[in-house]
């Protein structure tokens, strides 16, 4: 008889950088996830002004809140980020790039894995939009 192998928990990440187009504002970066299934999610504002900084700070904030889970896939809508993380050799990375690789290194039943369309967008919007309304 064939034992069924278990769904890997996937956890979606996503960024969001407020007045990213507006020159004359600070701009407002948060970063979120949520467990797939309706399991555990968050947001925090995180120091970043360029998508791909913020893409991984979600990827590392998810990590760090969910590393205690074991084995999961973190999904991130951010191509370039996925695969610059995976590769084995990267001519000049970010510091945050870098940390990034490490914390994969050091938890290697962790995946990362490319989406085009994500859920966790729809968590963050929803906190950044609560925040401009006072809710």
């Amino acid at each position: 008889m064939r034992v069924p192998r278990h769904k890997a928990l996937r956890v979606y990440v996503d960024a969001k950088i407020l007045n990213m187009h507006e020159p004359s504002l600070p701009r407002e970066a948060y970063v979120g996830y949520i467990v797939e299934g309706g399991g555990r999610r968050n947001v925090r504002r995180v120091e970043a002004q360029e998508s791909d900084d913020a893409e991984v700070l979600a990827i590392l904030f998810a990590i760090e809140e969910l590393g205690s889970l074991g084995g999961f896939t973190v999904v991130c809508d951010h191509e370039s980020v996925v695969s610059e993380a995976r590769r084995s050799l990267v001519r000049n990375p970010s510091e945050l790039l870098q940390k990034l690789r490490e914390v994969l290194r050091v938890h290697p039943k962790v995946r990362l894995e490319a989406l085009q369309s994500n859920p966790a967008h729809q968590v963050v919007t929803e906190y950044v939009n609560a925040l401009r309304t006072g809710t």
